[in-house]
């Protein structure tokens, strides 16, 4: 794993300019408000993750939230206790986020797994909390459909 860009709370305005400008390339991140772009580069980790490196695995407790700013990552779900019988679910691909079961500390539903070298930005649960408390419209946009539908607990109707 990269070293992140710099340590948040010693952080330059060059490094939170370098964030920004990435959060600006992905189209998902357009739509946020600039306060709430501006809090995420101040709070979040940069990460560039080779292929097949595993995040996490389904069971796991969560220590962060991810928003992926280029490459993709599969999400794996096991019906057995078994990490060898996991099935790809779907794909994240950029502009996607993942990891809210930080929330309300729930295992991770799935094992996610680097399909090609991934940039992703990391947000830690403390941060992560009350930017949600903020921004929940803004953020909750963010998740895609099969994974945001399973984390919520919510059945996903296909349409």
């Amino acid at each position: 794993m990269v070293e992140p860009l710099s340590r948040p709370s010693e952080r330059s305005g060059e490094d939170v300019d370098i964030i920004l400008t990435r959060l600006r390339e992905v189209k998902a991140f357009q739509r946020f408000p600039p306060p709430l772009l501006l809090q995420i580069c101040a709070c979040a980790f940069y990460e560039c993750l080779e292929k097949g490196i595993t995040l996490f695995r389904q069971g796991d407790i969560g220590t962060s939230w991810y928003a992926v700013l280029s490459g993709s990552l599969d999400v794996k779900v096991s019906e057995t206790a078994n990490h060898q019988d996991a099935v790809t679910i779907c794909t994240l691909g950029i502009g996607t986020a993942f990891g809210e079961s930080i929330l309300d500390n729930t295992p991770r539903h799935a094992t996610i797994v680097s399909r090609e070298t991934s940039e992703l930005l990391r947000i830690e649960q403390r941060e992560f909390k009350s930017l949600w408390e903020k921004y929940r419209q803004s953020l909750a946009g963010l998740l895609a459909p099969p994974y945001g539908a399973m984390e919520s607990g919510s059945n996903n109707d296909s349409g």
